[in-house]
């Protein structure tokens, strides 16, 4: 749906930082990949499009192939150029907007939420706004004090933060990895182990 924050795939293709979009199958244009016509560029943050000279098409390009010789040359108006996403949303004709009907009855979401959604999702992508209620999930870790009444105290402050700071970490290296990789070692021209 559509808000004054613009829509929310819009908001979650920000958020997950997502450069690639593929159009619903019921939607105006069925399931399609949306590309750039030139370079195949799928970042639709810089994708637009230009009328072309038969009635009813559109050419989508990307800001980046705009300036090229060989597109001028293809007698197009690229003055034209609009981009796909136009205050925060898609363009209506692109992705079909809710009915009247589908708004009232839907969710309406606040940036907090909606924010609070991104990050449950990075840890349990089968998350629901069902589940923003659950206990332990708006829990903010007490912050640090510049001085402490006790040991215990200290423990207490500072325990959630190193985990909170540890599972970060464990989850950022874990990112990082790649499976599916073979190795293959050579020796290399001057005699060293070479890794293909």
């Amino acid at each position: 749906g559509q808000s004054s924050l613009g829509s929310h795939c819009v908001h979650h293709l920000v958020r997950a930082r997502h450069k690639e979009v593929m159009l619903h199958p019921e939607g105006p244009l069925g399931e399609t990949v949306l590309e750039c016509y030139n370079c195949a560029s799928r970042n639709p943050f810089i994708l637009g499009f230009i009328p072309a000279k038969e009635a009813g098409v559109v050419v989508l390009l990307c800001r980046d192939c705009l300036g090229l010789k060989g597109l001028r040359e293809m007698s197009w108006d690229l003055s034209q150029w609009q981009s796909l996403i136009e205050s925060r949303a898609f363009l209506p004709w692109l992705v079909k907007e809710p009915t009247e009907e589908q708004t009232s009855r839907s969710r309406h979401l606040g940036a907090g939420q909606l924010a609070k959604l991104e990050e449950l999702w990075k840890t349990n992508p089968n998350a629901s706004v069902d589940d923003l209620d659950a206990p332990g999930v708006d829990e903010e870790p007490q912050p640090a004090l510049l001085h402490y009444e006790d040991a215990f105290q200290y423990q207490n402050i500072l325990g959630p933060l190193v985990k909170l700071e540890a599972d970060a970490d464990r989850t950022a290296k874990e990112a990082l990895t790649v499976e599916g990789v073979a190795v293959r070692w050579d020796q290399g021209l001057n005699r060293k182990r070479l890794a293909c």
